[in-house]
């Protein structure tokens, strides 16, 4: 038995944004469901920062970097770095990434991705970008969450300047949320990191 139902033009628009392929409504509507509820049977919602795809894609193709969030169904996440080097105007965009970072979605449990694109180093004096995005990497962190935490770097080195490791302080202000999800991190906010790093 089939129910009819009326959605706006505006619900129907967004409903658009999320098909995959020839999705008909039904099959993007099932997808949110089985998302909701937890059935990794139907493929993992995906959503893109920016959130036009043509424009993720362009940019992708220009930056040659991006960040993936894979949301699993037992309550984590990996972050993961995709090099979309041979990525080009002709490439299929979802295609290359369910046949790339995300085939075996199901064995690996992931019900949602998000994708946002990595800024690309200037090359000049004083620009961090790759030291941060190393430092967010190891930490268990987006780009953006490490962006929006106040921290200080020391290194901890033996008297001839032999650098064992550096020390993250983070400041008593920052979001308890976002330090919350960085493993290893002692109750003074602070937390080891590898000195390839700073490499």
């Amino acid at each position: 038995m089939e129910t009819t139902i009326e959605i706006t033009n505006q619900t129907f628009a967004r409903l658009e944004k999320l098909a995959t392929g020839f999705d008909t409504p039904e099959a993007v509507i099932i997808r949110l469901l089985d998302n909701i509820e937890g059935n990794t049977e139907s493929k993992p919602v995906l959503t893109f920062d920016p959130t036009d795809e043509n424009e993720f894609k362009q940019k992708l193709i220009e930056t040659k970097e991006a960040e993936v969030v894979l949301y699993k169904n037992n309550d984590t996440r990996e972050i993961v770095i995709w090099n979309a080097n041979r990525l080009s105007e002709s490439s299929n965009l979802r295609g290359n990434l369910w046949s790339g970072l995300l085939r075996g979605w199901k064995n690996k449990k992931i019900t949602k991705v998000e994708l946002s694109i990595l800024p690309k180093a200037i090359n000049m004096p004083g620009d961090d970008t790759e030291q941060t995005k190393a430092l967010a990497h190891e930490l268990g962190l987006t780009f953006h969450e490490l962006l929006g935490l106040d921290y200080d770097i020391s290194d901890n080195s033996s008297n001839d300047g032999l650098i064992y490791n550096y020390i993250i302080q983070f400041d008593e202000s920052c979001d308890k949320d976002i330090l919350a999800k960085i493993e290893g991190l002692e109750e003074g906010l602070w937390i080891n990191a590898s000195s390839s790093v700073f490499e």
